[in-house]
């Protein structure tokens, strides 16, 4: 989604409610991806706690990868795959998208992750 602002949009909110990371965890990913380190709306003490949670599951998360990587589940043309769906969902941040559209983006994406998870 490059270094732009994350809109927020049905598929985004599908794909925050099936990740490791809570909205919060996300906004603050996102905004530091972009440069942003402000502790706006959270005490700092609560934005600091987030921000090692977020760090902590995000180093999880890559060693989950590696591990998947490593027992073929994710060969180069599901990593494919997952990339083209990546910059799909990018381009319903461009702009409003319709909420057909949404819809069959999530379908497509539930279609995905359903065959890829099949172990």
């Amino acid at each position: 989604m490059g270094s732009g602002e994350i809109r927020n949009n049905e598929i985004l909110n599908f794909i925050i409610e099936r990740s490791l990371f809570t909205s919060k965890q996300f906004d603050i990913i996102s905004k530091r991806t972009r440069g942003e380190h402000s502790v706006q709306h959270r005490t700092r003490g609560a934005y600091y706690r987030l921000l090692k949670q977020s760090r902590d599951k995000l180093s999880g998360l890559i060693y989950s990868l590696l591990l998947l990587q490593l027992v073929g589940l994710l060969d180069e043309q599901t990593r494919n795959v997952l990339d083209r769906l990546a910059k799909q969902v990018a381009v319903t941040q461009l702009s409003d998208i319709d909420e057909q559209v949404a819809r069959d983006v999530i379908h497509v994406m539930e279609e995905l992750v359903r065959r890829i998870s099949k172990v």
